[in-house]
């Protein structure tokens, strides 16, 4: 993964709960790197977790047939 920050990189935003933010400011200030670097590393090994365990991603199946419905 590259170090430096690029212009060419997409921008993007997200919604995060409290927790995470100060789970990913506390990550940012212990790494020394940018909190977007350290969403681009969580990011990334969870990728490789999932390929290397072979779960979800290679699942091809509808991501709503996990949830299941309350009937009252």
């Amino acid at each position: 993964m590259p170090k430096t920050n690029s212009p060419n990189k997409a921008v993007r935003s997200f919604r995060m709960s409290r927790e995470g933010t100060n789970q990913l400011y506390e990550l940012a200030h212990q790494m020394g790197r940018s909190e977007s670097n350290v969403l681009e590393i969580a990011l990334d090994r969870m990728y490789r977790e999932e390929i290397r365990f072979n779960r979800s991603l290679r699942e091809v199946s509808d991501p709503e047939s996990n949830y299941q419905k309350r009937e009252e």
